[in-house]
């Protein structure tokens, strides 16, 4: 599929031309299971999903609970809610995630639990408040955005539309885990220094070749970064998962976890 042509002003806000380049690449959602195929993390999130949401479907009315995916790709988190009996509605920027999304859900026999939405995750005026059990945003989601301002609105939208005993569950990877790299250092020392230079550039942006594709975009959190940016948006963690170098499992213990962690899955409800 060829990539429509943009020029970069009529990019979606918080879409850098890497990441508009990877939602409108075909094969990306084509491939994404054998690409990811045997990926601890993609075991271990879906795991950590199914303990934090509500364990049953319905809420104490009887109506059915509503989960939200933001970036859902081609809805590995949201098919199994679905099989249990949630709703589930499955939010991406590219139409090729949620045309393979659709097909697996209608070969399922799951399209009446299941809805789809094209939509930039920087700006989701066109949900509801309070509509949401849970909000998902998996896989390093969040750091496709580009611009702090652009991802602390995605946060405000998950708190917005949240129910008042809803959770958010969101995944990042920790560049504090970049020091024990080889040019580690001298990579964090350089992207400190053209944040310094650059006002579009932030420490813990990324860009480099993925899948063909020569300029993917990536930010890469700290833990107090992620904290910060949650709690502007009046949701509080209640649980943190560190998880360990591979993200096959979760770190033994908190010493030096700034630097152990390869990535954190946080649980955030709202502020009560």
């Amino acid at each position: 599929m060829t990539t429509p042509e943009r020029p970069a002003w009529q990019l979606p806000v918080g879409v850098s031309r890497g990441t508009w380049d990877y939602v409108n690449e075909s094969t990306i959602a084509t491939d994404y299971d054998q690409f990811h195929a045997g990926h601890p993390l993609l075991e271990l999130d879906r795991r950590i999903v199914d303990e934090a949401l509500p364990q049953s479907p319905t809420r104490e009315d009887s109506s059915v609970r509503l989960i939200v995916d933001v970036g859902c790709g081609p809805g590995r988190n949201l098919l199994p809610l679905a099989q249990r009996g949630f709703r589930v509605l499955g939010v991406d920027l590219s139409s090729e995630m949620l045309g393979e999304f659709a097909r697996k859900a209608s070969a399922q026999g799951l399209e009446d639990r299941c809805s789809f939405l094209r939509a930039n995750m920087a700006d989701l005026r066109c949900l509801h408040d309070n509509i949401a059990d849970g909000v998902l945003c998996m896989y390093s989601s969040l750091g496709m955005v580009r611009g702090r301002g652009n991802r602390r609105s995605f946060l405000s939208h998950a708190q917005r539309i949240l129910r008042p005993d809803g959770c958010l569950i969101v995944h990042v990877h920790n560049r504090g885990s970049w020091l024990r790299d080889p040019g580690g250092i001298r990579q964090t020392i350089g992207g400190w220094w053209r944040e310094k230079r650059d006002k579009s550039w932030e420490l813990g942006d990324r860009i480099y070749p993925y899948r063909g594709l020569p300029s993917m975009f990536l930010h890469i959190y700290s833990e107090k970064e992620l904290r910060s940016d949650i709690e502007s948006s009046g949701l509080q963690i209640t649980n943190l998962y560190r998880l360990n170098r591979e993200s096959s499992g979760l770190l033994s213990s908190r010493w030096f976890s700034h630097l152990r962690a390869g990535g954190f899955i946080a649980i955030a409800h709202r502020v009560r």
